[in-house]
């Protein structure tokens, strides 16, 4: 007997068919518009074999979706039917159809996150737990904006994988070190994180001691004149971001400094995706307009780590909106499901070139859309970083049948 048959892979089957023979009494159980572990070795060609390799099988459609209402099953099997490797099904609600499946369009992740906190709380009024509500996203970054949001408005939520936030990143650390030298209470660990950063071939020798300081170091560099320039250069840098807003310190640091320039090569030297990092320093860029002084920033943000640290730790007992990756969210249900970021490059991801992996993708989607019970509301972005998104095409696919 098998169970979510869609997700075996080649050689599971081949076992399977050895342990079964030659009385070949098999039972499985599986739905192949739910196959999303295409990257663990999942084939939903394998369950469409089945009938070729067991003719005398008998075949048995569960044809009624108990789950969700007639507006959201109709709505994920248009999208759906656009996938060309499936078994056709009539699928059919057994609610009948009430509100309907809503699409929001945002104009950045930060208006998308003061959306769902409305909507969050125009539910809660309504008698909908907090249990009852689940944001999905096909990556964990995606809800960084709602994640903070919904931590500065101290509304609980609870997670199975746990966010990284741009806060707790290397680049945020970096800012923070150039900013406590900026404005004087810089520390030797802040010389030691961003001397480098870009490369001023500073040696960790030349800043052994305890008080460091730029004097101190063209003290070690004193017989190489080229090296006493870059620690000039430094400090002249870092004195040209005292006084600035920490928006325009950190454009500063990106242009004038060279930090876009570290990033490619830490990025190409480290086999890392550069778009990825930009795209966290460009989030910790975007945040940082709201504050005035550098002093406000860093309280800021080492109040959000602290506070993300602390929900963390409290998460095993936690209870609040669940916050589900896609393929976290498989096999449960919710009253109120908000899809995020549903935009092109995010779902279908970004990395998704052929055919086959983008029906992969249109399978994820169906199983975000099909968690929800009553209501199920999809947000996309028209733009981040400045460039202008795209909603995904399988937003579009819910008003066009496949």
């Amino acid at each position: 007997m098998i169970d979510e048959f869609q997700d075996i892979n080649q050689i599971q089957y081949d076992v399977i068919r050895m342990l079964a023979a030659p009385e070949d009494n098999l039972f499985a159980v599986g739905d192949d518009d739910q196959s999303v572990y295409g990257f663990r070795g999942a084939r939903p060609a394998v369950m469409k074999t089945f009938m070729e390799d067991y003719p005398q099988a008998e075949k048995v459609v569960l044809e009624v979706n108990y789950r969700s209402t007639a507006h959201i099953v109709n709505g994920a099997l248009r999208v759906i039917a656009h996938n060309r490797n499936r078994y056709e099904k009539a699928i059919r609600a057994y609610h009948k159809a009430e509100e309907t499946v809503h699409v929001q369009e945002t104009k950045n992740a930060a208006e998308e996150a003061e959306y769902i906190m409305e909507q969050y709380q125009k539910y809660k009024k309504q008698g909908i737990s907090d249990e009852q509500m689940a944001v999905l996203y096909r990556t964990a970054s995606d809800a960084a904006f709602l994640a903070e949001l919904f931590v500065q408005h101290q509304i609980p939520f609870q997670m199975k994988e746990r966010i990284s936030h741009a806060y707790e990143h290397f680049i945020c650390m970096d800012m923070e070190s150039y900013f406590s030298l900026a404005i004087g209470k810089g520390k030797r660990k802040d010389f030691l994180r961003v001397a480098n950063r870009p490369n001023r071939y500073l040696a960790r020798d030349s800043m052994s001691e305890e008080k460091l300081s730029y004097e101190s170091l063209r003290r070690y560099y004193c017989d190489k004149e080229w090296m006493i320039d870059r620690i000039d250069q430094m400090e002249w840098d870092v004195k040209m971001i005292q006084g600035k807003t920490p928006y325009a310190a950190i454009q500063f640091i990106r242009k004038s400094i060279g930090y876009d320039e570290f990033l490619k090569e830490y990025a190409k030297y480290r086999g890392f995706d550069y778009q990825e990092l930009q795209d966290v320093f460009l989030y910790i860029e975007e945040r940082a307009k709201e504050f005035k002084t550098q002093e406000e920033w860093m309280h800021h943000v080492r109040e959000q780590r602290e506070l993300l640290k602390q929900q963390a730790k409290e998460q095993k007992n936690r209870k609040g909106v669940n916050f589900l990756t896609m393929h976290g969210a498989k096999g449960l249900e919710y009253e109120i499901v908000f899809v995020i970021q549903c935009n092109e490059g995010v779902i279908p991801y970004k990395k998704a070139q052929t055919d086959e992996e983008t029906e992969e993708e249109r399978r994820l989607f169906y199983v975000a859309m099909t968690r929800a019970k009553k209501k199920l509301i999809l947000t996309y972005i028209k733009e981040k970083n400045g460039k202008s998104k795209l909603p995904s095409r399988f937003i579009n696919e819910l008003f066009v049948s496949g």
